[in-house]
């Protein structure tokens, strides 16, 4: 429980809440849903049921209150139901980093979750349970502290296991996506098979802006090999042209499957990576 409020305190549940907030703004202004993925529908009418307290007030039904004097809710019932799938990469390196790249990886997971339960629809991490209610966040979020960043299964891997069975309507990946490119045609697969994609990508802050600091040591973390090297401008300069190379051929590949893509680092805040790079990016929020 203690892991559990360090990674998910009362203040980021605040957080999500207000995010929920801005997000309902958003959608009034632009007057449409924002979300792309291909199990949302729009709202038809049901019917009225008088109002109980805790109701949501934007749904109160003003001109039935002037004609019978008494509070009334109008109910919609959508046409489908919206099920997200959470795939968060558990591999060795999403440990590393300052703070650590698992911790944003899973506020992101959060995020999507609580926002696709608040609209009445189903998620879960893939391969796990689904949960269904806003009530039963709290059981997303036991999922999210059990997963253990400790092993050798890759991104590619995951995938393929998704991509065995009926492929899901929605699908958020939260991954620093330092694996060869190749290791993302399971997901490509996905596509074509009409699942919406978004592909978050957390790296560590020195790992996308590092600091020459004279002689160093590289671990393998998926390997467990270890390498020498001289952090000089010459190599910080080579390393930032491979990795602006590796992060644009991610975005080519996402816009070329449609995919919402979107690089933050570990530290970046939740809000502004959601409003600020993943709706402009199409994501399904």
């Amino acid at each position: 429980m203690a892991h559990q409020e360090a990674l998910f305190p009362p203040a980021f549940l605040r957080q999500l809440e207000a995010l929920e907030a801005a997000l309902s703004r958003l959608r009034g202004s632009a007057g449409e849903g924002m979300s792309r993925g291909r199990s949302q529908g729009q709202s038809e009418f049901k019917g009225h049921r008088p109002y109980a307290r805790g109701d949501d007030l934007r749904r109160l039904d003003w001109n039935a209150y002037g004609r019978l004097g008494k509070l009334f809710l109008r109910e919609f019932e959508p046409e489908h139901t919206e099920s997200l799938t959470l795939l968060v990469d558990t591999s060795r390196s999403m440990a590393v980093g300052e703070p650590p790249k698992h911790v944003l990886a899973r506020r992101v997971a959060a995020a999507f979750g609580f926002l696709a339960l608040r609209r009445g629809g189903s998620t879960g991490l893939a391969g796990g349970v689904m949960v269904e209610g806003a009530a039963r966040f709290s059981r997303l979020l036991e999922q999210l502290t059990a997963l253990e960043f400790a092993g050798t299964a890759t991104l590619s891997e995951s995938a393929k296991a998704l991509a065995a069975r009926k492929p899901p309507a929605n699908l958020v990946v939260v991954t620093d996506a330092l694996e060869p490119l190749e290791n993302l045609a399971p997901l490509q697969a996905l596509s074509e098979k009409r699942c919406a994609v978004t592909l978050v990508q957390v790296l560590a802050p020195d790992e996308l802006d590092p600091v020459a600091s004279g002689d160093a040591k590289l671990l393998g973390l998926e390997e467990g090999e270890t390498l020498g090297i001289s952090l000089d401008a010459s190599t910080i300069n080579a390393y930032r042209a491979e990795m602006t190379k590796h992060i644009e051929a991610l975005e080519t590949i996402a816009l070329r499957h449609g995919w919402a893509f979107a690089v933050t680092d570990s530290a970046a805040d939740l809000r502004e990576l959601m409003l600020g790079k993943l709706i402009p990016a199409g994501a399904a929020l």
